[in-house]
């Protein structure tokens, strides 16, 4: 059974946080308790794949293709048309998979925890599912070998992505001997060689209790969660003989260079990405982790922000490159900078620009401004609950979740008041930022220089991977393969066109959903403005709306870059470098857009500047006076500023 190892009050959150952990199993459970009527339940496993064949992406989308208890052939959309729930997901990440669901109503609360619990530990895995989730091969009519199959499809597009080919190919050389030196959701060549054996041996190994984490958020109760897994899940098995632990990267002895090639769009032929990254010890660590975050926002916050600012201002790229700051997904972060739209044969140079702005400023010292700035945005980042598409109690799971993978406390991640002091305290110590930037980065030998070339090939030279293989295929089929394939693609069809028992799923009725709900406090109006009062962390959120008079076609059609442009150049008499500083010093960011609103869809719509931003509570008077200069004083004459947006705008 679960026994409660620990137990804390985190009011900047708003919930207790609770640890509870199997006697048996030594499994954990993290409750989050808060009165949120929203309740969240996740199961997460370890998954730690040893090659790029896609396994644990692709077990991800085959456990929810029945169970044992529901052996429907889909039973996780078709619990979406028995739901009441506000998310149903799940996600593979580099050494974790998890399945994560949420809802008010406390009937579908328990419909849903059977259904991923069993979907989880108890999946079907039948072999046609793996064909149609993985891969197969299929003849076409003119009896031409094919590849097929959900995840093959959906690499083959996300490794098509520059973004995607940067990351895999900064990973491949930055984490030597661990996990992460494979891609986890697969790589298409790769994804060919995986076998169904070795998926059910990976979900043997992986989806056990004594490899899970639970979490709930909310208003549930805990009892009878313990007594639904200990019934349905622990009751099943017996704990495994040794744990999983992700081990870390081979660290350099000195600095490495590497390369790889992508599929440039047309136009793109010469854009050339180069990023240079460090690994910068666990992300599982809360004050290394806030302190590593702390020197990412000194350096590349906002414009005005030393190492940005020479990304920004320099020839020697169009514009800062989509992988800059931290990455703390990993066991271990990774610290990134550099260009893309760059010229070949630069990465020396690129290279260098980042390291000598880095050393001119620990030889000339961080501005006392730039750290009270870098500091404040720390602590908004860390007060701000955000909706982000995801419920706020799987937001808070998520960002403990590399304590439990890596067997670390997981709710040191959540209250950081502790780590602040601790960090303010170094802070304070003068030379501190300099030192830890030349810790950190500068006299750090685990740096790799990634330059990414573009290969017009590089899409044809895949096909013909795959026109040779099934080439060589071919040669050596014989009428009963055939048979066994053509038989395969028959019984994929027949699966999916057969008729589910809906019924063996539960459901919500009318007599389950409750006649009132609570809303949060009604609005005020005070002058111009509405007022809504509800649970912000101390965040105050602006959303301030000008009326735009008729706009033309031409007008309209500039009017992103207009949006775009006016929050990053200056202010009357001051730079764009004097303002963005200004922002961080006393906003969360500034954000513009047109907007169309209506009071009936009857009613032609009215035009709205909206300009939107957050700040510490303190800060609120500030921040609109920064607001109505914005719309009043925005400088249009820093031209070459305005010139540098433009090619970021249009990168």
């Amino acid at each position: 059974m679960f026994e409660l190892k620990e137990s804390k009050e985190i009011e900047l959150l708003n919930v207790n946080a609770q640890i509870y952990q199997h006697s048996q199993f030594e499994t954990q459970h993290i409750h989050l308790d808060s009165p949120n009527d929203e309740k969240v339940f996740m199961v997460a496993f370890r998954t730690i794949p040893e090659d790029s064949t896609g396994v644990a992406h692709i077990l991800e989308h085959t456990s929810l293709c029945g169970s044992e208890k529901y052996p429907v052939r889909d039973p996780f959309f078709m619990m979406i048309r028995r739901s009441l729930n506000s998310f149903m997901n799940a996600f593979t990440s580099s050494d974790w998979t998890a399945y994560p669901f949420a809802t008010q109503n406390d009937k579908d609360f328990q419909n849903l925890l059977d259904v991923y619990v069993d979907s989880a530990f108890f999946p079907k895995l039948d072999p046609l599912d793996f064909s149609q989730e993985g891969h197969r091969l299929e003849l076409d009519s003119n009896q031409n070998l094919e590849i097929k199959g959900v995840v093959f499809n959906e690499m083959k597009g996300a490794m098509s992505s520059p973004t995607d080919q940067l990351w895999h190919g900064m990973s491949k050389h930055l984490f030597e001997e661990t996990t992460y030196h494979h891609n986890s959701g697969g790589d298409p060549e790769k994804i060919i060689d995986l076998t169904h054996e070795d998926l059910v041996a990976f979900h043997q190994k992986h989806y056990h209790p004594s490899n899970a984490t639970f979490f709930t958020f909310g208003n549930v109760v805990i009892d009878e969660i313990h007594d639904h897994l200990e019934r349905n899940v622990f009751d099943k098995f017996t704990p495994a003989s040794q744990k999983l632990v992700i081990q870390p990267a081979k660290i350099f002895t000195a600095p490495v260079s590497a390369q790889g090639t992508y599929q440039p769009l047309p136009g793109d032929e010469e854009n050339h990405h180069v990023v240079v990254s460090w690994l910068l010890g666990n992300s599982h660590e809360p004050l290394n982790l806030l302190e590593k975050y702390f020197m990412s926002n000194i350096l590349l916050d906002n414009s005005s922000s030393p190492l940005r600012k020479a990304l920004e201002q320099s020839d020697l790229g169009k514009s800062p490159s989509p992988f800059l700051g931290i990455e703390p997904s990993n066991k271990e972060i990774v610290f990134m900078a550099g260009l893309e739209g760059v010229a070949a044969n630069q990465a020396e140079n690129i290279e260098k620009l980042i390291l000598t702005t880095l050393q001119d400023l620990v030889k000339n010292g961080v501005p006392k401004e730039l750290i009270s700035s870098a500091l404040h945005q720390l602590e908004i980042g860390q007060r701000e609950i955000s909706g982000g598409g995801m419920p706020y109690g799987l937001q808070l799971m998520l960002g403990c979740m590399n304590a439990c993978i890596h067997y670390d406390d997981p709710i040191s991640m959540l209250d950081l008041d502790g780590n602040f002091t601790k960090l303010k305290e170094k802070i304070a110590k003068e030379g501190y930022i300099e030192s830890l930037i030349e810790s950190a980065l500068l006299a750090n030998s685990h740096r790799l220089t990634y330059e990414l070339k573009p290969d017009s090939s590089f899409n044809d030279n895949l096909e013909e991977y795959f026109s040779s293989t099934l080439k060589e295929k071919e040669e050596t089929l014989t009428d009963l393969d055939k048979n066994k394939i053509m038989k395969l693609a028959d019984d994929l069809k027949t699966r999916q066109e057969a008729d589910d028992d809906a019924s063996l799923l539960p459901k919500v009725t009318i007599e389950d959903i409750p006649l009132k709900r609570e809303y949060s406090k009604s609005s005020e109006i005070v002058g111009s403005r509405s007022i809504y009062e509800v649970g912000t962390n101390g965040l105050v959120y602006s959303d301030f709306l000008f009326p735009c008079s008729s706009l033309t076609n031409e007008e309209l059609l500039f009017s992103s870059l207009y949006t775009f442009i006016i929050t990053e150049v200056g202010i009357q008499d001051k730079s764009y470098e004097e303002i963005q500083a200004h922002q961080s010093k006393i906003s969360g960011g500034i954000n513009t857009a047109i907007r169309l609103q209506t009071k009936e869809p009857s009613e032609l719509g009215t035009l709205f500047l909206s300009i939107a931003s957050k700040c510490l509570e303190e800060n609120f008077n500030d921040m609109e006076e920064l607001i109505f200069d914005t719309i009043k004083s925005v400088r249009f004459d820093e031209e070459k500023r305005i010139l540098d947006l433009l090619n970021i705008f249009v990168a």
